[in-house]
């Protein structure tokens, strides 16, 4: 490597040391804002799922940049990857519409959001079925959110997934 291709790459590290140092400066900006106003809070956590998206995924361009082939698989598995941030901060949202925050239960429902994003990301990364428990997670999530008594219609989302299950593990036999 050349003394110019060494201060180049020196150069490129710093200006993405500076760009995670910015990511995280507006992320906790992000805490004041709630403070202020949920309306803004709301959208501006929207917008930071799009904007740490966007610079992963550009950053992920440039680094393949130089590597043959098609990168288009990850870039979309990159989409993917956070476009399920921003439907948890969508759902986490809906909980604090719904109120939930002041209940014995927003632990447990937290950590079922938490469990279906994981879940989501793994279909994402190594095995789509994975997914499918992650999509499963997810509605049950928004039904016990949305629903005073949850447990039957928890019941009927778990019977359904397993169904899913099933079915797609026959047909790929």
């Amino acid at each position: 490597m050349s003394s110019m291709e060494s201060a180049n790459s020196k150069s490129a590290n710093r200006n993405q040391g500076w760009i995670y140092i910015i990511l995280v400066v507006l992320s906790v900006a992000g805490v004041a804002i709630m403070d202020y106003s949920d309306k803004y809070g709301f959208w501006y956590w929207i917008a930071m799922g799009v904007i740490f998206g966007a610079v992963s995924i550009g950053m992920a361009w440039k680094n393949d940049r130089d590597t043959p082939g098609d990168q288009s698989d990850r870039v979309i598995k990159q989409a993917m990857h956070w476009g399920a941030l921003i439907v948890g901060i969508l759902l986490v949202f809906l909980m604090h519409k719904a109120n939930l925050f002041d209940r014995t239960s927003t632990p447990g429902l937290l950590a079922l959001l938490l469990l279906a994003m994981t879940a989501g990301l793994a279909g994402v990364h190594f095995n789509w079925r994975m997914g499918v428990v992650g999509l499963i997670l997810a509605a049950t999530f928004v039904a016990a959110v949305l629903a005073e008594e949850f447990f039957w219609i928890l019941l009927i989302v778990a019977v359904v997934g397993v169904i899913v299950i099933f079915v797609s593990r026959r047909q790929s036999s």
